[in-house]
């Protein structure tokens, strides 16, 4: 398949999903883009009980080069509580495919996340992520898999949030070097509905 056809694939599942989300439901659109890719997500809360809030995401990135990932998991978030306002985390599990420089690689990654929201501030927050791939479960050409972020948000209504980020996608291969598929600074949207 093509790269412009798995995005374009991408965005109507996305849009499809959109389209047929309940109102009571609060799911999200997340885009994000710089010169040199374009990344959708779709995300869906599972449910809510002792162990947190839980959220469905599929999502897919187009970089340059016609390097294409998709990807899915969930995440299981919560906040800290009160002895640490503002600060939530999770923890979370996503499987993906990749095509990069040639190559095909599949992975199941671990991961998490780390939001802080200043009290007085909290419409804005600070997310850091992390998810890691060994060789046991990545497949393909590769043998491991990382991927990093940091992002500044801002709530600018409670159904819409803009934020500034910088991610690292990045490939290992068994004697050869890494092939970074996605690095650098991003601006992206989050709607609600």
């Amino acid at each position: 398949m093509s790269s412009c056809r798995f995005v374009a694939s991408s965005l109507l599942a996305a849009s499809t999903m959109a389209a047929l989300s309940t109102p009571a439901m609060a799911d999200s659109l997340d885009i994000n883009l710089r010169d040199t890719s374009a990344q959708i997500q779709y995300q869906s809360p599972m449910g809510r009980d002792a162990l947190g809030k839980t959220e469905f995401h599929v999502g897919a990135l187009y970089a340059q080069h016609s390097n294409t990932l998709g990807d899915f998991g969930v995440l299981v978030k919560d906040e800290v509580g009160s002895s640490v306002p503002g600060v939530s985390v999770g923890v979370g599990i996503k499987g993906l495919v990749a095509h990069t420089a040639g190559t095909n690689e599949s992975a199941l990654a671990l991961g998490g996340m780390v939001r802080y929201s200043p009290p007085e501030i909290h419409r804005m927050g600070i997310v850091g992520q992390v998810y890691f791939s060994p060789n046991i479960t990545t497949f393909g050409d590769a043998d491991h898999f990382t991927e990093t972020g940091l992002s500044l948000e801002y709530d600018e209504i409670p159904q819409a949030a803009a934020y500034l980020g910088y991610r690292k996608i990045e490939f290992g291969f068994s004697g050869a070097s890494n092939v970074t598929m996605d690095e650098g600074v991003f601006v992206g949207v989050r709607l609600s509905f």
